[in-house]
């Protein structure tokens, strides 16, 4: 079993990279750096571009952290992984910690100290638990900086390819509802929720929204992206242009703008005065903070796809 983890990963990733990490920080002022493993869509397997953590430490299970200072480094992991962590990380580099019962903010309340600056990447961070980060960091005297680009993504020389799997119709026959009857009924909900449109992160949403499946994320058929719904049930999707054939242009249909992923938070700045509901569930603090620094009235709810993508 250890031989192998130790493959998959391996202490040496975090002897290798620990100190790449170390240094982009102290070019960028930083005390220290919080690492999640989620990636943009809070996804629980993520595509190996966006594994941070293991680029980091070695570790490769499916739920887990890392906070990073200047003379000490911590990993969180809970007790499904009390075993694998210890053959994929080196204790010297880092302490194993508990991810329930102290996770990232309880290691910052005790370990931060006055005046120093954690940097966090705000994409990869939900609102609710940056909030937890943030009361823990403030507990201990020190304050939480949003960067970007993520320091890690700077240093990682080998990092994989971005997933650029085409996106694919799913036919009507196998969804059960045409995308635009969908549109339309979910535009719907979202304008009884008193907005006047709802950003949509996660993937299975956008998957079942749209009737499109992807091949980004593994064990399932799921395409990165995000979207805006208006409570017309037009739409803009965001995915990148390689993922994008003229089939899939005809298949969505005028109602449906495509654009790039640059776009998306120029579009999400464009809804200054607007309602607009997001999932703070599924969705990151950046979502969050880029629609209030634009003057949009931001409407906390559950993604209006979860429950129809649910019903069979």
């Amino acid at each position: 079993m250890f031989q192998t983890y130790e493959a998959q990963g391996g202490p040496a990733l975090g002897r290798a990279h620990l100190p790449l990490l170390r240094k982009a920080m102290g070019k960028l002022q930083l005390d220290g750096f919080i690492v999640p493993h989620e990636d943009e869509w809070q996804n629980e397997y993520v595509p190996a571009a966006f594994d941070r953590l293991q680029w980091l430490t070695g570790f490769t299970g499916s739920a887990g952290a890392a906070v990073v200072l200047k003379d000490e480094a911590a990993i969180f992991v809970d007790g499904r992984y009390t075993l694998q962590v210890k053959a994929q990380v080196d204790e010297k580099l880092f302490a194993y910690r508990d991810l329930v019962e102290e996770g990232a903010h309880g290691f910052l309340r005790h370990k931060a100290q006055k005046g120093w600056v954690i940097g966090y990447d705000p994409k990869l961070h939900s609102p609710d638990a940056l909030a937890r980060l943030t009361t823990a960091a403030h507990e201990a005297g020190a304050t939480l900086k949003p960067v970007s680009p993520n320091p890690i993504d700077a240093v990682w020389r080998d990092r994989p390819a971005i997933p650029a799997a085409s996106v694919l119709p799913h036919p009507d026959r196998y969804a059960g509802k045409s995308a635009q009857e969908k549109r339309t009924e979910i535009g719907e909900a979202t304008a009884k929720a008193g907005a006047d449109a709802a950003v949509l992160t996660a993937p299975a949403s956008l998957a079942w929204l749209f009737n499109i499946r992807g091949g980004d994320v593994a064990r399932t058929p799921l395409p990165l992206g995000e979207a805006i719904l208006r409570a017309d049930g037009t739409a803009d999707l965001f995915l990148a242009p390689e993922k994008v054939s003229a089939k899939l242009r005809d298949w969505l249909g005028n109602a449906v703008s495509l654009r790039p992923p640059e776009d998306f938070a120029p579009a999400l700045a464009a809804l200054k005065g607007h309602k607009v509901l997001v999932d703070p569930a599924a969705s990151s603090a950046f979502v969050f903070t880029t629609l209030e620094q634009a003057g949009a009235k931001v409407i906390r709810g559950q993604d209006p796809v979860t429950l129809p993508r649910a019903c069979k």
